[in-house]
């Protein structure tokens, strides 16, 4: 079985787990697929590959129980369930500390960027299975206790569709295409593009879909071959194709280590060193420019940072913030960038003066 296959095989197992665990009765093929399609992990699929997907639980220790149904034609069909406690697939209950309880249920807040994906939704029923093993006097003890840690701002309901989600995750997983409709900041409709996903990436509360787009089909169209993301509150619809995509040889995560934020440009990071002077040094280390940043003193309380591989467009903002407590002192070339715009902010203000001292003469 190739790399691709393990991935599909490895959603869908962790989908079945989760269905015949929630069941009440005995689960059939019919009954799989039909969970399976509702939840968007297949569309089409055999009988055999439900049947080896079963087996496969078995083999790892689930206890998978056997049985027979009868159809609404009056023959009879295999069924499954688990039964948890029976078999080599039994765990005995977990001791859980108060440090332990109490930690999983404040990380669940942290986590809240993740609602409504599938490794939230894990994450809820792992919780569930602590609480239930907790007393009630223990679960009362550590609901009083966590209000002396505040999780701001806090996100009361799901953020993103879980069948949206879902679909995602199978394309990723399954290294498909994936046409999504996404309605940018600029746009009045929604654009349909199709991306080669690589990975979700939560970032400052949200999850964004790291992929490469695809040029269009029509002869001649060339892709830009940069990675891009996509904001998952701006995605409409988002839905794999059967057209099989080829995963890049580095990974989003080392991409993304020269990036302050979400970040990427078609030239390369340059080197930077940057004075801050006292009012602000503190803030700089406490809120890094740059997570690879190596910062020293320069005296009187101001600080030298050197970021080794850093992007322009993404460092002038950053500068611009930080106003007269900032001097770069390389590269030269970005020093005349933000002389110019401090020039076009400077104009601003003075057309601004001008114009109300000449109302303020002209009422005289």
């Amino acid at each position: 079985m190739d790399s691709i296959s393990r991935h599909e095989q490895l959603l869908r197992v962790f989908h079945l787990v989760d269905l015949l665990f929630e069941a009440r009765r005995p689960l059939t093929i019919a009954d799989l697929k039909l969970a399976l399609r509702d939840r968007g992990v297949i569309d089409e699929m055999s009988e055999k590959n439900i049947r080896r997907d079963v087996d496969f639980l078995a083999k790892f220790g689930y206890a998978v129980k056997r049985s027979k149904q009868k159809t609404p034609r009056g023959t009879t069909c295999q069924a499954w369930s688990i039964e948890p406690g029976r078999g080599k697939g039994e765990l005995s209950s977990p001791a859980v500390s108060l440090p332990e309880l109490l930690s999983l249920v404040v990380a669940r807040e942290f986590l809240a960027p993740l609602a409504g994906t599938f490794y939230w939704r894990g994450i809820g029923q792992l919780l569930a299975k602590v609480e239930a093993i907790a007393t009630p006097q223990l679960l009362a003890y550590v609901e009083e206790h966590k209000e002396g840690l505040v999780v701001h701002p806090r996100r009361g309901t799901a953020k993103y569709a879980t069948r949206m989600l879902t679909a995602i995750n199978r394309a990723i997983l399954g290294s498909l295409e994936l046409a999504i409709r996404y309605r940018g900041l600029a746009d009045d409709e929604p654009k349909r593009i199709v991306i080669e996903p690589e990975a979700l990436v939560v970032y400052d509360g949200s999850v964004y879909i790291a992929g490469y787009r695809v040029p269009g089909r029509r002869a001649g169209a060339a892709a830009d071959g940069g990675i891009r993301f996509f904001k998952l509150d701006r995605v409409v619809d988002a839905k794999p194709s059967a057209r099989r995509c080829t995963r890049r040889g580095i990974s989003v995560e080392t991409l993304l280590a020269d990036s302050i934020t979400l970040f990427r440009a078609a030239d390369p990071p340059r080197r930077y060193r940057l004075k801050i002077d006292a009012a602000r040094a503190r803030w700089a280390q406490e809120r890094p420019f740059h997570p690879g940043q190596r910062v020293a003193e320069a005296g009187d309380g101001a600080i030298v940072g050197e970021i080794e591989r850093a992007w322009d467009d993404e460092m002038l903002p950053q500068l611009l913030a930080l106003g007269e407590h900032v001097e770069v002192l390389e590269p030269d070339d970005m020093r005349e960038r933000l002389l110019e715009a401090a020039r076009r902010i400077a104009a601003k203000y003075m057309c601004h003066h001008l114009r109300s001292f000449e109302e303020s003469y002209v009422e005289q």
